[in-house]
């Protein structure tokens, strides 16, 4: 026997609501603590009918992927890092959009 499936697929926590209204880009950012560092800045810019852009450490890594990709990326990312163990305190914040 099949379990009934929602109609609609779960919202991540945290996530926010899709913006109907086409807006400029935008930004999402969080800081990494580092070991030998204070932190390492990771940004994901999403512009309008683009490719989004990711940057991990001020720019040294960064590159570009379609939303099916960072989709694709997401999924095996999560997958990945859960099983290194609980995630720490710190990851557990909203991340606002920025528009800067």
């Amino acid at each position: 026997m099949t379990p009934d499936l929602p109609d609609t697929p779960a919202r991540m926590p945290y996530a926010d609501e899709p913006d109907p209204a086409p807006q400029p880009r935008r930004f999402y950012r969080l800081r990494a603590p580092h070991v030998d560092k204070a932190s390492v800045p990771v940004t994901v810019r999403v512009t309008p009918d683009a490719d989004l852009y990711i940057a991990v450490g001020s720019g040294r890594r960064r590159m570009y992927l379609t939303p099916a990709e960072a989709w694709a990326l997401w999924r095996c990312l999560s997958e990945a890092v859960a099983s290194t163990g609980e995630p720490p305190e710190w990851i557990r914040v909203h991340i606002a959009p920025t528009n800067r």
